[in-house]
C-alpha cells in the first residue's frame, strides 16, 4: 500500500479502538463443551465455534442474541492457574443463554476461551465490550479503508487446495507439545520450508468447491491461522486446516476446497 493509503487505514484501526475501549466493561469467564446447538437464540443452526453464551446480566430478554462481543482475559480468579491469560482477544458471537447458576459472566465456547486464556484455569478475569452499530459517516469511511485494504491483498493472495484434521492439535512439528488453541494449519512443502513457515500467519477463504459438494463455502467468511504442522506427503492440501477452522469458512462434509490465502 502507499503511504496515504497507509494512514487511511491506521486511522480508522486508532478510530474503532478508541470507540470500543469507551465501552468496555470487565466481568468473568467460564467455557462450555461441544455440541453448542440447540441454542437459545438460533435452535439447531450451526454457528460455528466462536460463540458465547450470555448470563442474565446482560441476556436482557434476548436482546443479546447475534450480537458480537470481543473479549479479552485480564486474570485469573483463583490460585490453581495463577497466570491463565495468553495475549490478545477473541471475538464471539452470543447465540445462548446461561442459565440460572451461571458461574459468570460470559460463558465462552471450549475454542473461544481456548484462545486468551489456559483452559485449565476454568474462570477468569475479563474485560469485554460489544461492537456497536457505527454511523453513516464512519461506515462509509470503514468501506473504503476495507476496499483498499482487499485490493492491496488480492495482490498478494494466492489459491490453492484445503483440506482438515481432526483434534488433538498438539503433538505438533513446529511447537511440539504446545497448545496453540484451534485456529491453527498444518502446510504442505509448497509453503513449509523447511520449518521457516512456523508461526506465520494467514488468512483464508474458500472461494468453490473441489470435489463433488457443489456450494461447500461459507458466504463472506474467512478465517486467520497459524502454521504449527507440517502436512507430509502425500498432502492433499496447500493447507491442512484444523477442523474448527476449515469449519469456519466451509461445509466439513466437503472435505476438500479451493481456498485463497494470503499473509
Amino acid at each position: 500500500m502507499g503511504v496515504g493509503t497507509k494512514v487511511l487505514v491506521i486511522t480508522t484501526m486508532a478510530i474503532c479502538l478508541i470507540s470500543s475501549a469507551a465501552y468496555a466493561s470487565e466481568g468473568t469467564a467460564t467455557f462450555y463443551t461441544p455440541p453448542y446447538v440447540p441454542s437459545a437464540c438460533n435452535g439447531y443452526k450451526n454457528d460455528g465455534v466462536m460463540i458465547a453464551a450470555a448470563s442474565y446480566a446482560i441476556w436482557n430478554n434476548g436482546a443479546v442474541c447475534n450480537k458480537s462481543f470481543r473479549v479479552k482475559c485480564t486474570g485469573a480468579t483463583n490460585q490453581g492457574t495463577p497466570h491463565p491469560c495468553r495475549g490478545g482477544s477473541v471475538l464471539v458471537k452470543i447465540v445462548d443463554l446461561c442459565p440460572a447458576g451461571c458461574q459468570a459472566t460470559i460463558d465462552l465456547s471450549q475454542e473461544a476461551f481456548s484462545q486468551i486464556a489456559n483452559p485449565d484455569a476454568g474462570k477468569i478475569k475479563i474485560e469485554f465490550n460489544q461492537l456497536r452499530e457505527m454511523g453513516i459517516e464512519m461506515r462509509i469511511f470503514m468501506m473504503i479503508s476495507i476496499v483498499l485494504c482487499l485490493c492491496s491483498a488480492a495482490v498478494h493472495a494466492a489459491q490453492g487446495n484445503a483440506v482438515y484434521y481432526k483434534p488433538p492439535y498438539s503433538h505438533s512439528a513446529c511447537y511440539g507439545n504446545q497448545d496453540n488453541g484451534p485456529m491453527v494449519t498444518g502446510v504442505s512443502d509448497a509453503l513449509w520450508r523447511n520449518g521457516q513457515a512456523c508461526g506465520k500467519r494467514y488468512r483464508v477463504r474458500c472461494i468453490r468447491g473441489a470435489n463433488q459438494a457443489p456450494h461447500p463455502c461459507k458466504p463472506g467468511k474467512s478465517v486467520v491461522v497459524k502454521v504449527v504442522d507440517y502436512c507430509r506427503q502425500p498432502c492433499n492440501g496447500i493447507l491442512n486446516l484444523s477442523q474448527d477452522a476449515f469449519n469456519e469458512i466451509a461445509d466439513l462434509d466437503a472435505g476438500k476446497v479451493i481456498v485463497e490465502y494470503n499473509p
